[in-house]
């Protein structure tokens, strides 16, 4: 073999060791807030409850997105008279502070850590055993989105049968059938991105916030935005996590169809005016589809928002979760 080919192998080699080694890390928290409620754990999901004020019976369960923690929700519902349960990607940093967390006895979860499937097992057992309100509502942002469908695909007669029964907001989701902004979603470039992923959030865990609003998806913007996305790179405790996330979103997107709808009385699609992380075009051809067979399903359209409409332009969904 050549010095040429030599050279050329040492580096390949290199680079893969320092991909694995930025996928293998165990990666740390950095900081941590209060939250004005209990901290509940199971598995390596953590959840936080707020109990309902003024004798208010609606409760209100979150759902964050890749890359997110459960902070995405927090100024939205911070004023809300309801009953308000966070749950957080497992295998994600928790985001308050840990002084008093409740370990929960619950059944195993069948499914891989870092799997839409996963965690929809452990939101629906949320919505069983935590949930108290008589009007259940479910909020997923992203691919939280996806994680509230596969609740109601788990446990159908849970979320349309059961009292009470549950509805679903689905802000700028992940929704079966749908795909990723551009390319991402052909088999290449989810390849490259699968395989590249731990060295991009390895090398971004520092950016500055001038760094960040360089990023399409954050235009509009607004301090709160900016103060929730600027930790987007430090919430995993593990960038293999996100790798099976991202290999997690595409395999669920084509393997389930239209019928995941109709697991819930209404469902509601909240797409941004633009969209750059998912699609928006096959996201609203997902809905739209649903609606000709269940007539829960509705669409609404928002202006001046991209990706986070919660934090862009929160009264959409205020509004509509009936807490403005």
């Amino acid at each position: 073999m050549s010095t040429f080919l030599w050279i050329l192998a040492a580096l390949l080699l290199a680079a893969h060791l320092y991909r694995t080694y930025w996928a293998r890390r165990s990666l740390p928290a950095v900081g941590s807030q209060p939250f004005a409620g209990e901290l509940l754990r199971v598995g390596e999901t953590f959840i936080a409850r707020r109990a309902a004020r003024n004798g208010s019976t609606k409760t209100i369960v979150c759902f964050p997105g890749f890359l997110e923690d459960i902070r995405y929700f927090t100024a939205l519902y911070e004023n809300a008279d309801c009953e308000l349960i966070l749950v957080n990607n497992a295998n994600y940093h928790c985001p308050f502070d840990q002084q008093d967390v409740q370990r929960l006895d619950w059944p195993e979860n069948p499914f891989a850590v870092g799997t839409i499937e996963h965690d929809g097992y452990y939101l629906a057992q949320v919505i069983r055993e935590l949930a108290s309100g008589s009007e259940v509502i479910l909020h997923g942002h992203s691919r939280g989105g996806a994680v509230v469908l596969e609740a109601g695909r788990q446990f159908p007669r849970l979320m349309k049968q059961g009292d009470p029964a549950v509805s679903a907001i689905l802000e700028a989701p992940v929704l079966p059938q749908g795909r990723m902004v551009g390319n991402g979603s052909d088999t290449l470039p989810h390849y490259l991105i699968r395989y590249f992923l731990p060295v991009v959030l390895g090398l971004s865990r520092n950016a500055s916030p001038a760094q960040l609003l360089k990023q399409p998806m954050m235009q509009p913007s607004n301090p709160l935005k900016e103060q929730i996305c600027q930790t987007i790179y430090t919430n995993a405790r593990s960038y293999a996590t996100c790798v099976e996330n991202v290999k997690s979103i595409r395999r669920w997107q084509r393997q389930h169809g239209f019928d995941l709808y109709r697991n819930f009385e209404r469902v509601t699609v909240v797409m941004g005016e633009r969209d750059d992380v998912l699609d928006n075009a096959s996201m609203l051809v997902s809905a739209s589809v649903a609606q000709e067979s269940y007539p829960g399903v509705s669409v609404l359209h928002t202006e001046n928002t991209n990706h986070f409409p919660s934090l862009e332009q929160p009264h959409y969904l205020r509004e509509l979760a009936g807490v403005a």
